[in-house]
C-alpha cells in the first residue's frame, strides 16, 4: 500500500520574479515472506514514512540573465516489523533528516541559443532490508548518502527551428555511497556504504527535421565513474564458480576500490529515424530506434 500527496502554491509575483513553495508526504507499507525451506518462513512488513517542505525562486536579473535557487527539507523513516521468524529478532529502524538545495543561472545569448550552469546538493535516506533475518542474520543497513553535482551546458534551436541541439558537461561527488553487495557462502544481500564515489562526463543530443516527412535524432554520452574506498571489500560468489577480476584480500574478499559504478555504462549512443506519409485522415510511418552502450 502506498499513499503520496503534494501541495504547491506558486506566484508570478512580478514580471521578473517567480516563486513557489510546497509540502510533500509519502507513506508506504509492503510485506514480504522469505522461505529458505530448511527452516520456517520469515514474514516482515516494511514501513516507510517521509515528509518534506520546499521552496523555489526564479528572478530575471535582465532580459538575458535568470537566476534560480531552491531548498528542500526532508525527513525520512523506515521501520521493518517481523510478523513471523524462526528466531527471536529485535526490530530496528533507520531515519534521517537533511536539507538539499540547488542554484542555477541561465544566460540567453539569443532567442535560439542559451547557456546555463547549475550546482546542487541532494541526499538519499538510509536504507534497511530484513531478508537476512530468514538466514539467522541481522537486518542489513546502509546509512544516508549525499551528493554534490555541478553542470554547465547549452540549449539551442537552429536552422529556422529545424535543428535542436543540446549539450552539457558534468561532475558529481557522492559521500557514503549506498551499494548492494551480493555473494559469500550464503549468497547474502548486504547493504553497504562506500566512503566516496565520483562521476564525470558529457552528453550531447540533437533532433533534425531533414524534411517535412523525415526526422532523425542522435545522442551520445560519456560517463566515467569510480568507487573510492581503499578499505571496502565484498565477498565473491560462494560457489567459487565465478571469475573475480578484482584483487583479493587475505580473507578472499574482492577489493572494489577503483571500480566503476554497477550498471553505469561509460558510453551510450542512440539513433532514431522516422519517415511519415500522409494517408487519408492519418499517416503511415516507418520508424527505427538503435541504442548502444
Amino acid at each position: 500500500d502506498q499513499f503520496t500527496q503534494e501541495f504547491r502554491i506558486a506566484s508570478q509575483a512580478s514580471d521578473q520574479l517567480f516563486w513557489q513553495a510546497g509540502a510533500y508526504y509519502f507513506d508506504s507499507k509492503f510485506s514480504v515472506t522469505t522461505t529458505p525451506f530448511f527452516v520456517a518462513a520469515t514474514s516482515l512488513t516494511h514501513k516507510n514514512t517521509a515528509w518534506a517542505v520546499f521552496g523555489h525562486v526564479s528572478y530575471d536579473v535582465s532580459d538575458a540573465v535568470t537566476i534560480s535557487g531552491g531548498a528542500r527539507y526532508t525527513d525520512d523513516e523506515k521501520h521493518p516489523t517481523v510478523q513471523a521468524s524462526p528466531i527471536p529478532t529485535a526490530p530496528e529502524s533507520v531515519s534521517d533528516e537533511k536539507v538539499s538545495w540547488d542554484l542555477s543561472a541561465l544566460f540567453k545569448v539569443s532567442d535560439q541559443f542559451n547557456v546555463y550552469g547549475r550546482v546542487a546538493s541532494g541526499f538519499r535516506a538510509p536504507t534497511i532490508q530484513g531478508r537476512d533475518i530468514a538466514f539467522f542474520g541481522a537486518p542489513s543497513i546502509a546509512d544516508s548518502e549525499t551528493i554534490n553535482s555541478y553542470e554547465v551546458g547549452f540549449k539551442s534551436q537552429l536552422a529556422g527551428d529545424r535543428v535542436r541541439l543540446n549539450g552539457s558537461v558534468f561532475y558529481y561527488d557522492i559521500k557514503d555511497q549506498q551499494l548492494s553487495a551480493i555473494g559469500g557462502g550464503g549468497n547474502f544481500v548486504q547493504l553497504i556504504n562506500a566512503d566516496k564515489g565520483t562521476g564525470k562526463g558529457f552528453d550531447v543530443e540533437g533532433e533534425f527535421l531533414l524534411s517535412d516527412r523525415f526526422m532523425m535524432t542522435l545522442g551520445y554520452s560519456y560517463n566515467d565513474t569510480e568507487i573510492k574506498d581503499s578499505a571496502l571489500t565484498v565477498p565473491p560468489c560462494g560457489s567459487g564458480m565465478c571469475t573475480v577480476l578484482d584483487s583479493l584480500d587475505g580473507n578472499g574478499n574482492a577489493i572494489i576500490d577503483g571500480n566503476s559504478f554497477v550498471q553505469a555504462p561509460k558510453y551510450i549512443a542512440t539513433v532514431t529515424a522516422r519517415y511519415g506519409i500522409p494517408m487519408g485522415n492519418g499517416e503511415l510511418f516507418f520508424f527505427t530506434d538503435w541504442a548502444f552502450q
